[in-house]
């Protein structure tokens, strides 16, 4: 019993010195489930049917431990969660968790250093100009290179500017075997960002992150009830022979208008054009969709979004989809 007691008793100073110093862990999450009907001509045989999708719904918890007035550590640990059969599809059983944005480090007046896996400033560059983000045939990342959630990644982003800010972050090579990769900043990904109340504006590039050399341009204005977005992008293979040449060019344009306080329609065109040794191929999105809010933290959406690929060789290419969906963020 006196042994029980003496436990409660540690227990309880360990927590209240711990509170001392620390904010309370936020636990956090998004639950994004929509009801997709596919017709996919790019699979064998093609798909024609209906599917409960996840959406890249999230569960996290994050917080920041006060280590001196000009000192803070922070921290994020955010998984992916699969909601609709809890399977990733990564062919382990039941592994209903996959690791997403995770990080540790410090923050203060010399500004932000972390570490871990996480989004590239390049992939975090594009703010919100994506209006139809982790939705399948929607998301920019079905025909654009640069999202790319890194590992083994360290970044830095100087405290705000006036306006600017700016994100540099390197990726230790950890020598994978070819031989090269054994530098301290083997991958390089930088963001320049400029922001006001209605005016956004990023350039950012990658050096052989994912072995690729990605520069991006956004923009971002508001007037009034309305959204418009802007990305060029360029892409192309890192130190790559003549023989495996692939260069990408492509834009995106976007906008959201709200009608009300609880419906925003919204509309996205993306072109990229993808050039190889002997061929070129051209991908074409275009998503509309709607957004009902039923509170700040839920709404109901549907969205239709296809994807034309035309190829040289004539083999062209369409998956469309429709979906109505259900975000809820905790």
């Amino acid at each position: 019993m006196k042994l029980k007691t003496l436990s409660i008793a540690m227990l309880g100073l360990t927590t209240t010195s711990m509170g001392a110093f620390a904010d309370d862990p936020i636990v956090y999450g998004n639950a994004k489930l929509s009801i997709n009907n596919y017709d996919l001509e790019s699979s064998s045989p093609n798909k024609d049917n209906w599917e409960l999708e996840s959406n890249a719904s999230r569960l996290g918890v994050k917080g920041k431990i006060k280590i001196s007035d000009s000192l803070t550590a922070i921290y994020q640990l955010e998984y992916q969660i699969y909601i609709d059969d809890g399977d990733s599809g990564s062919g382990k059983n039941n592994d209903t968790f996959e690791q997403r944005n995770i990080f540790a480090g410090l923050t203060g007046n010399f500004g932000t250093l972390k570490g871990g896996k996480f989004d590239t400033p390049t992939k975090s560059a594009q703010g919100k100009i994506d209006r139809f983000n982790d939705l399948p045939l929607g998301d920019i990342g079905n025909i654009f290179e640069g999202e790319n959630r890194q590992s083994n990644i360290i970044e830095y982003t100087t405290p705000k500017m006036g306006n600017f800010s700016v994100s540099g972050a390197i990726v230790p090579g950890e020598d994978s075997g070819s031989g090269n990769d054994d530098g301290l900043a083997d991958g390089v990904s930088m963001a320049l960002k400029y922001k006001t109340d209605n005016l956004y504006v990023a350039l950012a590039g990658d050096s052989d992150i994912d072995s690729r050399d990605t520069t991006r341009l956004v923009a971002e204005y508001k007037m009034g009830a309305a959204k418009l977005g802007f990305m060029y992008q360029d892409a192309e293979l890192s130190d790559a022979s003549p023989s495996q040449k692939e260069d990408e060019d492509g834009y995106l344009l976007s906008g959201e208008f709200s009608i009300s306080k609880s419906v925003v329609l919204k509309a996205q065109y993306s072109y990229n054009e993808i050039e190889m040794l002997n061929s070129e191929d051209e991908k074409t999105q275009i998503a509309v969709g709607a957004d009902y809010k039923l509170s700040k933290a839920a709404k109901v959406f549907f969205y239709f979004s296809t994807i034309e690929t035309d190829k040289d060789n004539g083999s062209d290419i369409d998956d469309s989809t429709f979906a109505i969906g259900y975000d809820l963020k905790f």
